[in-house]
């Protein structure tokens, strides 16, 4: 019932109130490359945000957005978004947090207090080891409170990665449905990318490989759906080790690498896990050990797959009688990936 009142079908725009505006001041949307475009934001919905610039309106769909500054918005706020940018999630719910006591008058300011809040509170359970229920209330009630939000595909996202990381697959998969589903192609392929994930983190190999075919079936060549699509064959291969197909899969692996970009960190991360556990199936652990490692020292920007380059190494070193580097991989996946389901996970 309550995911129903999360995410059921409402009114596409949220018309705004522009109490409190004085004349000269001005919202500002910016998009990935041009000039922040100003103005006063008179609609705001989940797909797109609606400008008024001197009696001119211009609509932005959300995908193309990657902020919004607000008229009178706290200095405190724009200070949390940059902290947020810098991944110092506890330094900008400290900032969030000196606007409690006076709480922005502009409701579309003070949802996006609310959101960075719940924001800062998922990102650090999911690392850190924060109170996940705490941070799934926070996003729940945001979610309730403001459907119409311009963040509610990144805030299905999170929900989906927060129910990822404690192991609720189920709940995980619902929550990137929305994504799944969202007008655009590029966040279609980046939900059923999330959704074959979940799945496979569930065993669930041949609705996983559904999914991650989904995404290779796109048409779409855009960079981001390039990207996507690589990240779908890293999938897919995984997919394949696990139902006994280990030396198409390593193959596969081993093209991604060769014809990518190293620059690209989640990529190579999540790949070079994938060779590992390939090379497992194949009874290969110095390989596998050796394909996490790189994951480890060169690629360990993105945390989930860290986490889980750590969990292996962990084992793998204990098996090779290396028991210093084994309780070593073990401390750091504790303590700096405390909220991950990889710190829960037996060998």
């Amino acid at each position: 019932m309550l995911r129903q009142l999360v995410f059921c079908s409402l009114p596409a725009v949220l018309l705004l109130g522009l109490h409190g505006q004085s004349r000269g001041q001005t919202d500002r949307v910016f998009g990935a490359k041009a000039q922040p475009t100003q103005g006063i934001i008179v609609e705001m919905g989940r797909d797109k945000v609606v400008l008024d610039m001197s009696g001119v309106k211009r609509d932005f769909p959300v995908n193309e957005i990657t902020q919004i500054s607000f008229a009178d918005e706290p200095s405190d706020l724009n200070s949390a978004r940059n902290a947020v940018r810098l991944r110092n999630y506890n330094q900008a719910l400290t900032e969030l947090r000196k606007l409690d006591a006076a709480p922005p008058a502009r409701d579309v300011i003070k949802q996006d207090v609310e959101y960075y809040k719940a924001l800062c509170l998922a990102k650090l359970a999911m690392s850190e080891g924060g109170d996940k229920a705490a941070a799934t209330t926070a996003m729940l009630n945001f979610a309730r409170a403001y459907p119409q939000n311009y963040h509610f595909y990144e805030l299905a996202e999170m929900m989906g990665d927060m129910a990822a990381s404690s192991g609720n697959s189920t709940d995980a998969a619902k929550y990137y449905g929305p994504v799944a589903a969202a007008p655009w192609p590029e966040y279609q392929m980046r939900g059923n990318n999330a959704i074959g994930r979940t799945l496979l983190s569930d065993k669930q190999f041949d609705q996983a490989l559904t999914s991650f075919d989904k995404v290779l079936a796109s048409e779409l060549a855009t960079p981001e759906a390039a990207q996507q699509k690589q990240m779908a064959s890293v999938g897919k291969a995984v997919c394949q080790a696990e139902t006994g197909k280990a030396d198409q899969a390593v193959t596969a692996l081993q093209e991604i690498i060769a014809k990518n970009d190293p620059q690209d960190a989640a990529l190579f991360a999540r790949t070079y896990n994938a060779l590992g556990r390939c090379y497992l199936k194949q009874n290969k652990p110095k390989d596998a050990l050796l394909a996490f490692l790189h994951t480890d020292v060169l690629f360990y920007a993105d945390p989930d797959a860290h986490a889980e380059a750590l969990f292996y190494l962990s084992t793998l070193w204990n098996d090779m009688n290396k028991t210093e580097r084994a309780v070593a991989a073990s401390n750091t996946l504790k303590t700096r990936y405390a909220g991950s389901v990889w710190n829960h996970r037996k060998p």
